[in-house]
């Protein structure tokens, strides 16, 4: 039984929906035939609902998921490019937070938002760990560390530690795990893409976020056990991105700093 169907009552003939699917499993010869499945789009179809979401009378469904299963998006409120610009020069690496844990209910909504972050194939494979408790932060920050002391040339950093410092998670009262079975298709690009856009919601949201890429380094290596026991996740599932987040402590940037101009290689006919 094929995965998509639709309905000719209300079909207009539009082509709209050949015209998006990205496995050209809706197909017609002319514009005056109504679209029609492909024999084995059930198993092809990789449910990304772009043929739901572009037809303008709500004809198909993709395994009985419809129009009514969708959302109606604001056209009014999508952001200018010059916004959109500012807030991506304005975001900054925090490491300096407030001693205020971030609400559940925040995080909620930003995780909400990264649902909708693209994937290869629409595999949707990144999942997370919310570590949101200062303790349970630095207790996550002492797995890190047994990573750290194996190292060369993170000397400092040990330093830092034995101080009563925080160099690992910079006193972030949450840090947040995005994590992936390991056979998942192209996953370190698919978790990169989540945890930025959550990163660039983050700072829509007026909180400081910054990678971990010391805690996501030790989770990656022979730490991994013993980190991913911590977190809750099982041999066939690997971290693959962390974000520190926090409300921002006691810093206020007044400027944008400088960056160099991309390099550019333009190829024209």
């Amino acid at each position: 039984m094929s995965a998509i169907s639709i309905e000719r009552y209300l079909c207009v003939r539009c082509g709209q929906c050949t015209n998006v699917c990205p496995g050209h499993l809706i197909q017609r010869r002319s514009a005056s035939e109504y679209p029609k499945i492909v024999e084995d789009a059930a198993d092809i179809c990789i449910r990304c609902h772009h043929c739901v979401a572009v037809c303008p009378v709500g004809a198909l469904t993709v395994d009985g998921i419809g129009r009514n299963d969708c959302l109606e998006p604001d056209k009014f409120a999508i952001p200018r490019f010059e916004h959109i610009a500012n807030l991506a020069r304005m975001r900054r690496s925090i490491r300096n937070y407030a001693d205020k844990p971030v609400d559940d209910r925040i995080i909620d909504q930003l995780l909400d938002v990264v649902r909708w972050a693209p994937s290869a194939k629409n595999g949707l494979p990144v999942k997370w760990v919310i570590v949101n408790n200062a303790g349970k932060v630095r207790e996550l920050a002492g797995f890190v560390m047994n990573w750290v002391k194996k190292q060369a040339g993170l000397e400092r950093i040990l330093a830092a530690w034995n101080k009563g410092e925080d160099p690992i998670f910079r006193g972030a009262p949450c840090v947040i795990a995005a994590y992936t079975d390991k056979t998942a298709y192209w996953a370190p690009v698919d978790a990169a893409i989540a945890v930025e856009t959550l990163d660039i919601c983050a700072a829509a949201m007026r909180l400081g976020s910054c990678w971990a890429g010391f805690f996501v380094h030790a989770a990656q290596s022979a730490e991994q056990t013993a980190i991913n026991k911590w977190l809750g996740l099982n041999d066939s599932e690997t971290v693959q991105g962390g974000l520190m987040l926090g409300h921002i402590g006691d810093v206020a940037y007044q400027r944008i700093p400088c960056r160099p101009e991309p390099v550019k290689k333009w190829i024209r006919g």
